[in-house]
């Protein structure tokens, strides 16, 4: 989706009073949605959205606390912008992570060098700068390479393979809708409220159902996609 069309719409809006309204007038755990509940947003927005920490640099960070006491007002009174743009930079560290992973794979590895790779950077601080964050993806790149060698894959394989499984993020990121993003956002403020509280999109609510009945009518095929082909 172009990244100039990822904004909310009328219906967003209207969403985002209903939800709400239902909340706080028939959700059992009363709270007020005052600044500290909108730091809570905030916080599980961005975890949402980088909850490895890839992307975000602790200045982005910084600069989304802009937004750390607003966001309570925004769904007040359905300005859901600040939402929108915070994907968009997203979107964005994104886009130009892969480019920066599939530029590495033009380069030899020293594998004679005692490094460590960590996988979960959930509890981590987010990087503090681009340097910091490429030293992070030149480990984890050097780390699918070398996953790939371990398996006997060719040279030439590991590179295509790689390159169609970073591809494979940007591409990910690239089709999330803004229904995606509004739900994303919404959400983020539920679940501060409790871990089962969610919103659906028409799309997901569709096919939560379908997954619930365990019944779908059709020809009984399912379509999924390989790089990029369906």
């Amino acid at each position: 989706m172009d990244l100039a069309s990822l904004r909310p719409s009328h219906q967003h809006q209207q969403v985002a009073v209903i939800v709400k309204g239902v909340v706080e007038k028939y959700h059992y755990k009363k709270q007020s949605l005052d600044d500290a509940w909108s730091e809570r947003i905030l916080e599980r927005y961005l975890e949402a959205l980088d909850a490895n920490r890839n992307f975000f640099l602790q200045s982005d960070v910084d600069n989304f606390g802009l937004y750390r006491h607003r966001l309570d007002d925004s769904l007040r009174t359905a300005a859901l912008e600040p939402a929108f743009n915070i994907f968009r930079i997203y979107r964005q560290r994104v886009e130009k992570r892969v480019a920066f992973a599939k530029s590495l794979l033009e380069r030899d590895f020293d594998f004679s060098r005692d490094e460590v790779y960590q996988f979960d950077r959930e509890d981590v601080p987010w990087a503090a700068s681009s340097a910091e964050l490429d030293e992070i993806w030149r480990r984890r790149v050097k780390n699918d390479v070398l996953g790939l060698r371990m398996a006997d894959k060719p040279e030439a394989e590991i590179k295509e393979t790689l390159e169609k499984r970073y591809d494979g993020i940007a591409r990910r990121v690239r089709q999330l809708t803004a229904d995606d993003v509004f739900q994303t956002f919404i959400n983020a403020y539920t679940l501060t409220l409790e871990p089962h509280t969610s919103y659906m999109s028409p799309s997901t609510s569709e096919n939560f159902d379908i997954s619930m009945r365990l019944s779908l009518e059709g020809i009984g095929a399912v379509l999924r996609s390989e790089n990029e082909f369906t």
